[in-house]
């Protein structure tokens, strides 16, 4: 049987699905054409090596104005471990006419910069790569790719685990992330290093990114999840903003933060994204320069999450409802059972009940009951008894979705109206899964997966 939908929560799901398209035509535009349709470079640290480096650096300064930021190095040897250090990103040598540079900072920058210096150089340069790319990676992309998928991953977990399996407690919500962000990198691994060559190194430097990819994705986790105790099915909005649209204009990876709008060139000092990327870029190319600063940042966004998290869970806790962003929130199986037993205790507000069996009418205790307003808000959740019966009280008057769920047996939702001193809904019938088996062993595989009801 499929459950009507209230007016309430069918005006919520059509502003959810038409806010949708909006938001991408939007952010799209937004966040990456207005970044990257034309990368200008804008202080681009370039060391200028040799012994009259200091007379040269006054000399070019004026002519190549703001695209880069001169500086004397004495030696290409210094240069090298400047470059390496990341106090610069490239490095001119106008004895030699050669321009060193980081291949692991990306083909942008890599070809950006020679362009610059070429008109005063008085001829072609020769470019020399201190830092080069893996062999699979031609274009400079694969670490921004890394931690594009393992941020989604990590977002999308937890979005659709706090909207499609809300009545999970948000203990296993949390330990499932973190169970798919252990995960999501080990398998891009497979693919980006063992297959395609993208992300190579030593068996230390491979545990130490599949290490940093797995935190980055559990903290988007804890984050989303906090999001969507709150904000419900529209926290997907929020999360894809800071961990999808961000993230690439200010990862600094394959558009370096020198060439794109100061807006994201400033992100990419704090962004998680751009501290995973800068973590691992460090660990494969760099031999760990710097590598603290960027695990620095991923540890205070992990801590954000915790904090975020646990701050969620406490103001629902507090049964707080006069925000207006949680008009469409989901709760947590933890805080519904606080407030259905202080409900239930106070004896305040009209009450719903039932009982719920299988088909063959046996009753099925341990069974959960969801309680739903018209609004998509959880009102109330319960726990069937030993002999199936279930109550939610201290519910407004209205109509309600009730979800009934237990072990084999597949979901039933049935649509109640709530007034006076409550209702009944009487008898909540659960039919078993295709292919699983009821408490007494017998195959159910022949029945479709729906419910009856009778008083």
């Amino acid at each position: 049987m499929t459950a009507a939908l209230s007016p309430e929560m069918k005006r919520s799901n059509l502003r959810f699905s038409l806010a949708m398209p909006l938001f991408f035509m939007v952010m799209f535009p937004l966040c990456y054409i207005t970044a990257l349709h034309l990368p200008v470079p804008n202080q681009i640290p370039v060391g200028v090596v040799g012994a009259g480096a200091a007379a040269l650096v006054a000399s070019l300064g004026p002519r190549l104005g703001n695209a880069v930021e001169l500086m004397p190095v004495g030696s290409v040897d210094q240069a090298r471990e400047m470059i390496f250090q990341q106090t610069i990103k490239a490095a001119y040598v106008p004895e030699s006419s050669q321009m060193l540079v980081a291949g692991a900072d990306g083909r942008v920058m890599t070809q950006l910069v020679p362009t610059i210096f070429a008109p005063v150089a008085g001829g072609a340069l020769t470019t020399v790569d201190v830092a080069p790319l893996a062999p699979g990676d031609g274009n400079g992309i694969g670490l921004m790719f890394f931690m594009l998928i393992v941020c989604i991953v990590g977002f999308m977990t937890a979005n659709i685990l706090g909207n499609a399996a809300f009545f999970l407690p948000v203990r296993q919500r949390i330990a499932i992330s973190a169970g798919v962000a252990v995960l999501t990198p080990i398998v891009l691994w497979l693919f980006m290093g063992l297959w395609l060559q993208i992300i190579v190194g030593s068996f230390g430097q491979i545990v130490a990114v599949i290490a940093l990819g797995a935190v980055a994705s559990f903290t988007v986790g804890l984050v989303t999840t906090a999001a969507v105790v709150v904000l419900g099915k529209w926290a997907l909005f929020p999360c894809m903003l800071i961990f999808v649209f961000l993230n690439i204009p200010s990862s600094n990876s394959a558009y370096p933060a020198e060439i794109v709008p100061p807006f994201f060139g400033g992100l990419s000092e704090v962004h998680l994204g751009s501290a995973l990327v800068g973590a691992v870029r460090s660990i494969l190319y760099f031999g760990n320069v710097g590598v603290g600063s960027h695990l620095l940042t991923m540890g205070i966004w992990l801590v954000i999450g915790v904090v975020l998290l646990g701050a969620a869970i406490a103001w629902r806790d507090r049964g707080s409802s006069s925000s207006s962003a949680s008009a469409d929130a989901t709760d947590s199986e933890e805080e519904l059972d606080h407030e259905v037993a202080g409900a239930a205790a106070a004896g305040a507000g009209p009450r719903l009940s039932g009982r719920v069996h299988g088909r063959d009418g046996r009753p099925l205790g341990g069974a959960r009951v969801t309680v739903v307003d018209g609004r998509g808000t959880q009102s109330g959740l319960a726990t069937a008894d030993g002999e199936g019966r279930f109550e939610v009280a201290g519910l407004p008057g209205g109509t309600f979705t009730v979800i009934a769920s237990a072990p084999g047996h597949a979901p039933a939702a049935h649509t109640a109206t709530v007034g006076g001193p409550g209702a009944d809904l009487g008898s909540i019938r659960l039919a078993g899964q295709p292919g699983r088996h009821d408490d007494t062993g017998t195959s159910e595989s022949s029945m479709p997966p729906a419910a009856s009801y009778s008083g």
